[in-house]
């Protein structure tokens, strides 16, 4: 294993880091599945998770503040021991592996109907996974060089949207809270879910070089993610009838079908050849917080690991090819992991550390006095 010395990022690349895991493939149906839940009220409940996220976030930094130069897996077994902690880190990787699986088989099958219905699916895979591999090689700091720049190559993506909204109608959005609180409390479910990917700030914190700047740099990187759910979101709002939106699985490429230049023709397939672009910055890091950890849980050496993995990829796609309905289970087992992992475990582990500290703090306090 490197030293965490060896290996350090900016800011820059920490807040991008985080905002390009969130966004993944979410950004292709949150619409739709809002629109199901609160109607065209839906951008309230983003505000709202983004809200509930940062909070957690906060929640995370607590804790790994406290051992600035530990990582996750340090920090688990100081405060719960050896098998508890280790037992504990087993799960998170389980929980990166079925995110990586669900952001993986995601991105294959919408390349797959959209962009190559008449290419193997095993050359999809293999291209996939060969750029995965020589990230996860490159450690984490060519990791989140990558994400930095993904961020500003595909920036002009959601903007793109913007020329469909000619044909759009702003009463769509009218009346606000026509259905009351309750549905939109109950989209808020959904929004959590669709900011999966802060909880990697575990993941990069120790690697952080300055430190003292983790909150905003954590809290620049949620609202970059909530500008861009809240801007992909109103453009189909506006764009769909309210009771059209919800027909839709992938909203967001069916509102780039309008779109139409002089010189180009199918310009959505074009548009979700780069979109290849943002599900890697979600699959890719999944993918490192697993390799990661495996390698030090049994002590291997970092280079041994993304073969042991993408590998194990490579070959389950030659034996299942996984259906949408199939896709929709991991994705599902995936985000109701991640209530509990995400959501539920930092506070409780952050509450878990105060009283242990405290405990401590006693006891030393008596032995001196």
């Amino acid at each position: 294993m490197k030293k965490l010395t060896d290996r350090k990022i900016s800011l820059l690349q920490f807040i991008f880091t985080i905002s390009g895991i969130e966004v993944g493939s979410s950004i292709l149906s949150l619409p739709a599945d809002l629109a199901r839940v609160t109607g065209t009220d839906g951008w309230i409940s983003i505000i709202i998770g983004y809200l509930f996220t940062i909070l957690i976030s906060l929640c995370i930094i607590g804790i790994m503040s406290k051992h600035p130069n530990k990582t996750m897996l340090d920090v688990l077994i100081y405060y719960l021991g050896s098998f508890f902690g280790k037992s504990i880190m087993v799960v998170w990787i389980l929980y990166s592996l079925l995110g990586a699986v669900t952001i993986f088989y995601t991105s294959i099958y919408i390349i797959k109907e959209w962009v190559l219905p008449n290419t193997m699916t095993f050359l999809i895979v293999a291209l996939f996974l060969l750029c995965t591999y020589i990230a996860l090689r490159g450690g984490v700091r060519l990791i989140c060089r990558y994400q930095v720049f993904v961020f500003f190559f595909t920036l002009w993506m959601p903007l793109i949207l913007l020329f469909s909204l000619k044909h759009g109608h702003l009463t769509f959005l009218l009346p606000v809270l026509k259905e009351g609180w309750l549905p939109i409390l109950h989209g808020v479910k959904v929004t959590v879910l669709a900011f999966l990917g802060f909880e990697w700030v575990f993941l990069f914190y120790p690697y952080l070089e300055n430190k003292k700047h983790a909150v905003k740099g954590i809290i620049i990187a949620n609202t970059i993610t909530l500008l861009v759910y809240l801007q992909i979101t109103f453009s189909c709002f506006i764009f769909f009838s309210p009771d059209e939106i919800s027909t839709f699985i992938w909203p967001t490429l069916t509102l780039v079908k309008p779109v139409r230049f002089s010189f180009l023709e199918r310009f959505e397939i074009i548009y979700l050849s780069f979109y290849i672009f943002i599900f890697s910055t979600s699959v890719i890091p999944y993918f490192f917080f697993a390799m990661e950890n495996i390698a030090h849980l049994f002590h291997k050496p970092d280079w041994h690991v993304p073969y042991v993995i993408l590998l194990a990829y490579a070959l389950s796609y030659l034996f299942y090819q996984p259906s949408y309905t199939e896709i929709t289970f991991w994705k599902d087992s995936w985000q109701w992991m991640g209530y509990f992992l995400v959501y539920l475990f930092p506070v409780l582990f952050l509450l878990y550390t105060m009283l242990v500290g405290r405990w401590r703090g006693r006891q030393l306090n008596e032995k001196t006095g």
